[in-house]
């Protein structure tokens, strides 16, 4: 059958187009462990969801991992905490010896001949404002006490230049000198879709520090204290939901988590709720705590990652915070190849995927990935998979730092006025692309990104030329790329639609062969 030329067609108010999927591609492995697992490992999401495989980064992870991808998906540049490379697997210039000094870097940079940071939410990257060449990478240097008290919240400034090639321009500049929760840097776009928010808990208080990130500033917004004391070397779990409409931080130990309704215009943090702190002791030593958080796209559910087991509990229920269901608990499956954990799987990090399923990473020496592939259900129709995905390198407690990316502005805020000034980045590209084309099995559809806050949730309706539904699915929200089986439809063509309530956003022809 003859292939034709895609038509892609938006209805509605106009809209600018972007691609934004900086966080395609997550990097994991380490160098010194022991047979066929050892070294780095690459995963991307072109496809519907993680494609894993092995690569040679040169660079050994621990829990510290950022990466950025361009609008198009393809890596950037990525950091341990230590060292900016870029995609060839070189140190950027000037890209060695980030957080130099310090607590961190005497144990796992010098020390132990070359790991990456501990800090697993100690490094974030993003867009300058308003300048798609420059990229800002907020780190973390840990001070000289055991606590992690004394530290400081530094940013490094990367330029990409014509030739496509990245250079540091400015480097280990200090931010803020406050004494920060370990771990915990989390950003958020502002409701005008263009300046950034950066939050981070100041450790040993209740109070949370709050950057704005425009075209040509960083400043200290303000501290707010609200909610409970947050320990200061226990803070490794500050997130913002995928709305921005939520954050969270929790010291997992002593004092629990809060969670907090955020005004992505005004930055205030409001309407404080409390969950009791989830931790296992045998009477004398600490054995089990909260390691990651997560809110559910819809922000009914809040996730909390225990290493034995993960909880799902319910914001809307009457009963909050007593409505807990318990989605997955450790097992006694022991990996038997070598150079795995001779433990069981160890819930440790959690992190959203451009595909819309969270992930849920181990502790050290596993070579899984489990998934949560509907995050907005409650109990087990969220449909928990343990061990879902196989890694081809070991993941060492590595936890992927990303923000929503996908987030626009907030239609109808008070500060949503500026988006008006923003020139769009790729005016020529897309909306909606579909590949294979034709195809006769899978057909994958990249949606790139979509007003969420002025669409809702949405649908991919296929149809054929008749007009008759054959296949309906909802689009995972803030996800980018969708995947849809048509082995069981007749040959021919149809037409694909990405919707909203009776709102048709896009539309295309996919051709079955």
């Amino acid at each position: 059958m003859r292939k034709v030329i895609l038509m892609v067609v938006v209805f509605g108010h106009s809209m600018d187009v972007f691609c934004q999927i900086n966080d395609n591609n997550w990097l994991w492995g380490i160098e010194d462990s022991v047979g066929i697992v050892s070294g780095n490992a690459q995963g991307d999401f072109f496809n519907d969801s993680i494609r894993p495989y092995a690569k040679t980064l040169n660079m050994p992870f621990q829990d510290c991992m950022a990466a950025f991808s361009d609008d198009y998906g393809n890596l950037q540049i990525y950091s341990n905490g230590f060292q900016i490379k870029d995609s060839t697997g070189n140190i950027i210039a000037g890209g060695d010896s980030l957080s130099e000094g310090g607590l961190l870097w005497d144990i796992f940079y010098q020390g132990n001949g070359g790991y990456g940071s501990a800090e697993s939410k100690g490094i974030i990257m993003i867009n300058k404002p308003g300048d798609p060449a420059t990229i800002y990478v907020f780190h973390q240097k840990s001070g000289d006490s055991a606590s992690y008290v004394d530290s400081e919240i530094l940013f490094t400034e990367v330029l990409k230049d014509s030739n496509n090639t990245f250079r540091v321009i400015k480097k280990n500049s200090l931010l803020s000198p406050y004494h920060p929760a370990f771990q915990n840097l989390a950003a958020c776009k502002h409701a005008n879709g263009r300046d950034w928010w950066l939050l981070f808990t100041e450790g040993g208080t209740n109070c949370i520090v709050k950057f704005l990130i425009t075209t040509d500033t960083m400043f200290e917004f303000e501290k707010q204290c609200i909610g409970d004391i947050i320990r200061g070397n226990d803070g490794n779990n500050a997130t913002f939901s995928l709305d921005g409409s939520k954050f969270s931080n929790s010291d997992g130990i002593s004092n629990g988590t809060n969670i907090f309704n955020f005004d992505r215009c005004s930055g205030l943090l409001y309407n404080h709720k409390h969950i009791n702190p989830i931790a296992i002791y045998n009477g004398t030593q600490l054995l089990d705590v909260i390691w990651s958080t997560n809110f559910s796209p819809d922000n009914r559910f809040i996730y909390l990652i225990r290493g034995a087991m993960i909880y799902q509990f319910d914001l809307l229920s009457q009963n909050f915070p007593n409505d807990i269901d318990t989605i997955a608990v450790q097992d006694t499956f022991i990996d038997t190849i070598l150079g795995t954990s001779a433990n069981p799987f160890v819930f440790w990090s959690s992190t959203y995927g451009p595909d819309g399923r969270l992930y849920v990473g181990p502790a050290a020496w596993q070579r899984f990935l489990c998934t949560i592939n509907n995050p907005n259900g409650k109990g087990d129709s969220c449909d928990f998979r343990m061990r879902n995905v196989i890694l081809p390198k070991v993941w060492y407690y590595t936890k992927p730092n990303f923000p929503n990316y996908r987030l626009g502005r907030l239609p109808g805020s008070a500060c949503d006025t500026i988006y008006n000034d923003i020139k769009p980045l790729y005016t020529q590209t897309p909306w909606l692309k579909v590949y294979p084309n034709p195809a006769t099995d899978i057909v994958r559809f990249d949606y790139n990104w979509v007003e969420w806050d002025a669409v809702g949730e949405c649908q991919l309706v296929l149809a054929d030329l008749q007009g008759r539904v054959v296949l309906s699915q909802i689009i995972p929200k803030y996800s980018s790329r969708h995947e849809l089986s048509i082995k069981q439809l007749t040959v021919g063509v149809y037409t694909a639609s990405v919707q909203s309530g009776v709102r048709q956003l896009a539309v295309c022809k996919v051709i079955k062969e």
